[in-house]
């Protein structure tokens, strides 16, 4: 009988150690699912700040259709992102290896590095792989900052839009960093919102050109004179400097189109806007102002200065030979002040002149007296051709 109960007791042991273990076995998968469900838990809310931050930095670069300003908010908060002490946006040039810095944040004025060659560092290991990369800095093209010093390591993000490369961005570091796998998903979301915009932009600014630039002589069309004239005021009040404003015509334009036809004037008008635009300082608008009619803006430049830049302009012309072997001229008025309530009046003194310089025989350059009702005769047809 006490055997009996031996035998049972011992069973029973054997049950509650077997139980126990079971049970262990239970609670420890049971923790191991907990882990693992928490893991998911905080990957999940990882993912949906990403999204929720991604859709903050989309809503900020869509907001507007300026190239410059979708560049700095792209490249602001991808730099805010990332801790950057400063940052740069470059953008590839259309036809060329290279890219060139279109935005910047926290770097000293004409910092270095304005220009990045696609086959050299920074930029060549990263399009390389094609991904964001901690790239070390050679001294000699690395930025100044606004701070002091230069950055030693950037972190640099390409920008590409459907296989296309568009630019990169250069986040400059304290030190060198490791990118974990969330941080470089989270440049490469910014870099593709910023390509859409960037895209979107430059597709807008383009229409806006469009919009500025006369069809035929390619050159700036009326509105955009309108517009960098009103520039030019203002700078020239800001620095207390002079303007000038030239009004241009071609003589005798209608008996070219009444003789020779449309198509060859408006070769004669393509090669006149040429020989202006050449003629002209790199400073200097010209613009086509209506019909034969053009038009320059001089930017700081004096009534003598002027005189000799319309004087120039009108004997290239006359000695020019037009498309149908024609010989043509034209006549110039001109107005230059530097008195800053007189800025207003150039354009109609300007028109003004060149009526006088039509009305005393054509070929010639007229300068309007801005002290006075009239303008005065500068160049005198026929005569000899300033050198």
């Amino acid at each position: 009988m006490a055997l009996d109960l031996a035998a049972v007791l011992l069973i029973v042991s054997v049950m509650l150690v077997v139980a126990f273990l079971l049970l262990t076995i239970s609670l420890m998968r049971l923790r191991g699912t907990t882990g693992e469900l928490q893991a998911a838990l905080e990957d999940e809310s990882g993912a949906r700040d990403r999204a929720a931050l991604l859709l903050t930095i989309a809503s900020a670069v869509n907001s507007s259709l300026g190239l410059e300003e979708v560049l700095n908010v792209a490249l602001t908060h991808a730099g805010r992102i990332m801790g950057a002490v400063a940052g740069s946006m470059y953008l590839v040039r259309q036809g060329k290896a290279e890219m060139h810095r279109e935005a910047s944040y926290n770097l000293t004025n004409r910092a270095r590095g304005s220009l990045r060659r696609i086959d050299e560092e920074p930029l060549h290991s990263v399009l390389t792989a094609m991904r964001p990369l901690v790239v070390k800095l050679d001294e000699r093209t690395a930025p100044g900052l606004e701070a002091g010093g230069h950055p030693q390591h950037a972190l640099v993000v390409p920008v590409q839009r459907s296989g296309q490369l568009m630019g990169a961005m250069e986040l400059y570091l304290t030190g060198w960093r490791e990118l974990t796998e969330d941080q470089a998903d989270l440049l490469n979301g910014v870099a593709s919102q910023a390509a859409i915009a960037i895209r979107h932009a430059q597709l807008y600014q383009a229409q806006e050109e469009n919009a500025l630039t006369d069809e035929l002589t390619k050159l700036p069309n009326r509105r955009a004179l309108a517009q960098r004239f009103l520039q030019e005021m203002q700078r020239a009040r800001r620095h207390r400097k002079a303007i000038a404003f030239m009004m241009i015509d071609l003589d005798h334009f209608k008996q070219v189109n009444d003789t020779y036809g449309h198509l060859n004037g408006d070769a004669v008008l393509a090669e006149l806007a040429q020989i202006i635009s050449t003629g002209a300082r790199e400073s200097d608008v010209c613009a086509r102002y209506g019909g034969e009619e053009f038009a320059m803006i001089l930017h700081e430049t004096t009534e003598a200065g002027a005189r000799t830049l319309a004087d120039r302009i009108r004997a290239k012309v006359a000695a020019a030979t037009f498309p149908g072997g024609l010989k043509l001229t034209i006549s110039i008025g001109v107005a230059a002040t530097d008195e800053p309530a007189l800025f207003t009046s150039l354009i109609d003194r300007a028109d003004q002149a060149l009526y006088a310089a039509k009305q005393g025989g054509r070929n010639q350059v007229r300068v309007s007296d801005m002290k006075g009702p009239g303008a005065r005769q500068h160049t005198k047809p026929g005569a000899p051709e300033p050198v």
